[in-house]
């Protein structure tokens, strides 16, 4: 045995050499070896009290390093983040709430006890937050907080509240307007077009319409889309034509019946005259009345957008088609004669 740890177990803890032998006996040779028994082995080796033993223990067993208490890191919650399911969470709640300036143990308060009921989100939060602050983080692209807000006042007005651009993006200023109207008791925008000061029409849709997928209309049928290389009906390009020009030939074709799609030599009248750089001048022999119409629509407001809206169907689930589309007939019988049955 190390003599540095006889020593110790002679002078510091009492032990006789008998008992210190009995320790070498059993392989103790260094203070590691020590720290290996426990506080009733020593007892029984050395035969001394178990007090004793038990400070033995405590002198030469391995402390061990203390373990730093790291506190939970907390991540910061997007207000703006999807929500999952069809009930946004408690850190959702308070962070939208946080970032719209209204109290977060509040609208948790209202939102979860009303769940709690049963009632799931039919609880109307339009009411309780500023119009312009719903509006602004409205995204058709995000399924978040202000999207289900913005759907709840929606549902509340009854009429489509969000007004696009040209381009089809959400016009945000005059959308708060259009709801703001439509709050103090307006009637909603005639066939969905709203007028701004200037005259200039606007598309109004729905809550969720995604804006990339609202596209120009073909002049020739206004429920279709142009491609994307603006190539219409009857091979006519409409890529970079004027607003004005597409809107003569579109009352030509619906009203005035000037123009007739299914007609090749007025396709081919379209191809020769229509352009880049024409106006609504060029209608005047081909579609008098037709200009007559667009004059009369630009007058009281009420030119049409002629945009549409492509719908997009969800994917399939499966990896591989099915098949059979059909629900199959009984065949039992087949090939069975009036014998056999």
């Amino acid at each position: 045995m190390d003599e540095g740890l006889k020593k110790r177990l002679l002078d510091e803890f009492g032990l006789t050499n008998e008992k210190v032998a009995e320790l070498a006996k059993e392989g103790v040779e260094s203070e590691a070896d020590l720290a290996l028994l426990t506080a009733d082995q020593i007892k029984q080796v050395t035969g001394c009290g178990l007090v004793k033993a038990a400070k033995v223990y405590n002198a030469f067993r391995p402390v061990s390093a203390p373990t730093a208490v790291v506190s939970p890191v907390v991540e910061a919650v997007d207000p703006n983040a999807e929500v999952k399911g069809e009930k946004p969470s408690p850190a959702q709640v308070s962070s939208f709430a946080s970032a719209m300036g209204i109290d977060p143990n509040m609208l948790s308060m209202f939102m979860f006890a009303n769940m709690a009921g049963g009632t799931g989100m039919d609880m109307d939060l339009s009411g309780m937050l500023p119009i312009p602050q719903i509006v602004a983080g409205y995204n058709p692209k995000r399924r978040d907080m202000p999207y289900m807000i913005m759907g709840q006042l929606e549902r509340r007005l009854e009429t489509p509240i969000v007004i696009i651009n040209a381009d089809g993006s959400v016009n945000h200023e005059l959308t708060v307007r259009y709801i703001n109207s439509l709050e103090e008791g307006f009637e909603p925008a005639v066939d969905n077009v709203y007028n701004d000061e200037e005259g200039k029409p606007y598309e109004v849709v729905r809550v969720g319409v995604d804006a990339q997928s609202v596209h120009d209309a073909d002049p020739l049928d206004s429920a279709r889309a142009l491609q994307q290389n603006g190539m219409g009906i009857g091979r006519v390009r409409w890529n970079s034509v004027p607003l004005e020009v597409k809107q003569v030939t579109y009352y030509a074709v619906t009203r005035t019946k000037e123009i007739d799609p299914a007609n090749e030599a007025h396709l081919a009248w379209l191809r020769d005259h229509i352009s880049s750089t024409s106006t609504r001048l060029v209608f005047q022999g081909q579609a008098p009345k037709a200009l007559s119409e667009y004059n009369e629509a630009a007058r009281t407001g009420s030119l049409p957008t002629l945009r549409v809206m492509l719908g997009r169907g969800p994917r399939r689930a499966e990896l591989m088609p099915r098949r059979r589309r059909t629900t199959p007939r009984d065949l039992a019988g087949l090939g069975r004669t009036e014998d056999d049955l």
